[in-house]
């Protein structure tokens, strides 16, 4: 995914901060409801104070209802007040008592959903608009039905002004909750500078070492391919809430070419995790039954499937500043796979070596080729297709 860029097309609010006592396990604000008239969230903001800044989730105070410590309604003519939840106070250095702070509020791009073309579905995490929007492959956040998304805007001839294609899998997974429950329009956002990033300071070696691992990671991709897969966000069991893990059900799992225990690499704008998938003992019932209901965490709508989900503890989210309303890019980690299956071609291999140490005049080089060639047959299955359909026959 390219890089996002500064926001070209913004506004910069002042206004007055108050702490909320809203539960959050990213940087959240709620804002008065005449500053998001077009969805009421999840909506990318920066927020800054004392030349501090923090980027934030922002919601609408409608979503909240009589929810004490939300933000109260304006009338856009005196300076708005902002509730800000213990996290995004802690990153700005702000205290208990009232402070100004400013807001950065990225314009809102409105469209109406239309169905894809059959010649031209829309790739993995591609939006496709008119041409007259986008001149080539550029970065959006996406808000539907109270959902966020990273995807990436395609110009097409054939996409009517103030209209969009998006995949059917797009659009399960960002589907409204209810059967009856209207499609909202679909909202786009320019991601402002630190979206969508692991925003903490690391040392030196510590970028370097993550470096050689992303490197490692994309050219071993290159050849043993590693499908990606769209999912919705859900929350995780009450077990898991402090592991860095994600369960999906044994399907998903599948999909992805991995076993339960295996490693993959979940994406949230430019932040990559990677972290132990495990399969989901209960992927059907809800966790949030039962609790206090919060507007953040959306239902997962009635009629997408339950391998199209998975689970998020606070702890993984709360690394990557990923709202619990989100669809996240997941795939296997084809460098622990490969460790793994190294591992297990230790003892092959060493046999056919010490075989051949125990002849009197043994040839290396033929039993080098024999070890290669184990060492290509066991790795071989790691390689997945390509999952093109191919004609046999007219």
């Amino acid at each position: 995914m390219p890089e996002p860029g500064p926001s070209s097309t913004h506004r910069r609010l002042e206004g007055t901060f108050e702490p909320s006592g809203l539960p959050s396990a990213v940087p959240a604000v709620v804002l008065p409801d005449h500053l998001l008239p077009t969805t009421p969230g999840p909506v990318p903001v920066e927020v800054l104070h004392a030349g501090r800044g923090t980027p934030a989730w922002a919601w609408a105070e409608r979503v909240w209802g009589d929810v004490p410590g939300t933000a109260v309604s304006g009338d856009g003519e005196r300076p708005p007040t902002f509730w800000l939840t213990r996290l995004t106070s802690e990153r700005l250095g702000l205290g208990t008592g009232p402070a100004a702070v400013s807001l950065v509020l990225p314009d809102p791009e409105s469209f109406t959903r239309v169905l894809p073309l059959v010649h031209d579905l829309p790739g993995n995490g591609e939006v496709q608009v008119s041409r007259g929007i986008v001149d080539s492959p550029t970065p959006r956040i996406m808000v539907r039905n109270g959902v966020a998304a990273w995807v990436t805007l395609v110009p097409r001839d054939h996409v009517r002004p103030g209209t969009t294609r998006i995949s059917n899998h797009l659009s399960a997974v960002t589907a409204p909750f209810g059967e009856a429950s209207a499609d909202s329009e679909t909202v786009f956002f320019r991601p402002l500078v630190g979206q969508g990033r692991a925003g903490r300071r690391r040392s030196l070696l510590a970028r370097a070492h993550a470096w050689a691992r992303s490197a490692a990671e994309r050219c071993l991709r290159w050849f043993f391919l590693a499908p990606e897969q769209e999912m919705r966000v859900a929350l995780a069991h009450p077990d898991d809430e402090h592991q860095h893990l994600v369960t999906m059900q044994d399907v998903a799992l599948s999909r992805l070419g991995v076993r339960s225990g295996d490693n993959v690499i979940v994406r949230w704008g430019a932040a990559e995790v990677e972290v132990t998938a495990v399969a989901d003992h209960d992927p059907v019932t809800p966790v949030s039954a039962g609790l206090t209901h919060d507007p953040t965490t959306p239902p997962r709508p009635d009629g997408m499937a339950p391998h199209l989900a998975v689970r998020v503890p606070n702890a993984l989210r709360h690394l990557i500043d990923l709202p619990a309303a989100a669809v996240v890019t997941v795939r296997r980690s084809t460098r622990s796979m490969l460790a793994r299956n190294l591992n297990s071609l230790v003892i092959p291999v060493a046999s056919l070596a010490l075989a051949g140490a125990a002849l009197n005049d043994p040839n290396w080089v033929l039993l080098g080729c024999g070890a290669a060639a184990t060492a290509a047959l066991g790795l071989s299955r790691l390689r997945m297709g390509s999952n093109r359909a191919v004609r046999l026959k007219d």
